[in-house]
């Protein structure tokens, strides 16, 4: 089965949170400015238009200076009557009332803004403070209380008739002012709203990011491995959904190969089920004949003896082919390599093993072509269960009429063992389970090397292969190129 990619997170482009959050926060800051510099102008923009351009200035105080004038003339107002003034001003907001004439100053009160400036006041018009020092300088000797030609009239600089004579009256309106208290309260509302606009929309989008993650992973655990883990960022959280992804294709992997394995040995188990009742039901058989003393000479009982011994080896060989499959898919791990010299041990377990072929009177050749001096990662124990399992099934199923041919050699940076033998004819006829070419298979594979058993014909061609990572002070190589071969 292929396995999912597993993926890893991108260091080069690697953004922290905390970074991320270091750059909100700037660019909260940044907007919050804006935002201030934008109420600022808006302010400022509004109280021209409205408030301090010459046409609303003139309304307002043409608009003040009649109400001033109806009270005074409702209430009987002296100039000099400071309790009725007060009274008067506590009702007009941002309102400076200033009354005096050529002796003294009779009254001063209402809003407390800086009398010398210049904000508000129209173009061509007089200042309470020059008013009053022109009339102090020409009119200091006199004894006229008023009615000094020095007396420059304006809209702000008025004459007004009280109940106790005509004084000099200075009025302004700062109505801008509530304006500005306004967009004060508005400024500083709308630049905290703006920073945290920004920060809230950030942690939004985070929160966001953590809640889909936290569904996906219940949605995981509710046992649903085919739905992927979505990774957007390349941040702590897309690290860790990264590698909860990852995990979540691994426990795939392994329950699929769990699958794969539970059906394998099912498969193992009905097919070996099937080959040890058939010689089981049959040694039964000559049992009960042998004890039933069904036979009739004594020839049958050999005979029958015989069978029986036979189908017992049968059922010790498949008992043996279980316990090797076994011994070495039931180890999770990979075998424990070592580096060994190639030519001087494959020389000696094949040798060993086809002594013993010889010894069975089998006719059997080697042609050994593998140098000294050329290294291989193997186990060594597992590559003698091998070989004594390839030997082992030579000496059953082999053919007797055809010599058995092994070749071992050494090219292009790896060893070749080459095993052909003809087929016995009663095994062709017998039902196998290819137990044994798995597990020759598997051991091949946990040594990093190649096994394969194809059979053409009436020959069966068995094609082993391991690499050769490398060959000490070059003489694998060197030996390779003289060609030296040995034939047993």
């Amino acid at each position: 089965m292929n396995r999912p990619p597993l993926k890893h997170p991108q260091k080069k482009y690697f953004y922290s949170l905390n970074i991320k959050l270091m750059l909100v926060v700037l660019l909260a800051i940044l907007s919050s400015l804006v935002v201030f510099w934008s109420m600022c102008k808006l302010e400022d923009y509004v109280a021209d238009k409205v408030y301090l351009s010459d046409y609303a200035k003139k309304k307002a105080l043409d608009s003040k200076y009649d109400k001033f004038n109806r009270y005074v003339k409702e209430m009987n107002v002296k100039g000099t009557d400071k309790k009725k003034l007060s009274a008067w001003l506590k009702k007009e907001k941002y309102t400076r009332l200033f009354v005096w004439d050529n002796n003294r100053d009779v009254f001063s009160g209402g809003w407390s803004a800086n009398s010398e400036t210049t904000q508000g006041v129209l173009r061509d018009s007089v200042s309470l403070e020059e008013n009053k020092e022109e009339i102090v300088l020409k009119e200091k000797n006199t004894k006229n209380r008023i009615g000094s030609d020095s007396f420059k009239e304006d809209i702000y600089n008025r004459y007004v008739w009280f109940a106790d004579g005509k004084y000099y009256t200075y009025i302004n309106v700062n109505g801008e002012q509530y304006w500005y208290n306004i967009m004060d309260v508005a400024t500083v509302i709308m630049t905290v709203f703006a920073f945290l606009f920004v920060i809230m929309f950030y942690n939004t989008m985070v929160t966001g990011r953590i809640k889909r993650f936290s569904n996906e992973v219940v949605n995981i655990s509710s046992g649903n491995l085919q739905s992927e883990i979505r990774v957007d960022s390349r941040d702590e959280i897309g690290r860790l959904a990264m590698s909860v992804d990852n995990m979540r294709n691994s426990l795939l992997e392994t329950m699929n190969n769990e699958k794969a394995a539970w059906a394998a040995n099912t498969a193992l188990i009905t097919a070996m089920s099937h080959d040890v009742r058939t010689p089981l039901t049959s040694l039964i058989g000559y049992l009960d004949i042998i004890e039933g003393k069904k036979f009739r000479t004594e020839e049958d009982l050999i005979r029958y003896i015989h069978s029986c011994r036979e189908k017992a080896f049968q059922l010790k060989d498949l008992s043996d082919e279980l316990f090797s499959y076994f011994l070495v898919f039931g180890n999770p791990g990979n075998a424990e390599l070592e580096e060994v010299d190639a030519g001087i041990l494959f020389q000696q377990l094949l040798g060993e093993h086809v002594a013993e072929v010889l010894n069975y009177g089998r006719n059997i050749t080697l042609t050994y072509d593998i140098p000294e001096d050329v290294w291989v990662k193997v186990n060594v124990s597992s590559l003698r269960r091998l070989f004594d399992n390839l030997f082992s099934n030579i000496l059953k199923y082999a053919g007797k009429d055809f010599p058995v041919e092994v070749c071992a050699a050494y090219s292009e940076n790896r060893i070749e063992i080459l095993f052909r033998n003809t087929i016995w004819k009663e095994a062709k006829q017998r039902e196998s389970t290819k137990i044994g070419v798995k597990t020759c298979r598997k051991i091949c594979e946990d040594m990093h090397g190649t096994f394969s058993a194809i059979e053409e014909g009436e020959s069966y061609v068995t094609h082993i292969t391991f690499p050769v990572p490398r060959s000490k002070e070059g003489g694998g190589e060197k030996d390779d190129a003289d060609g030296g071969a040995r034939n047993s």
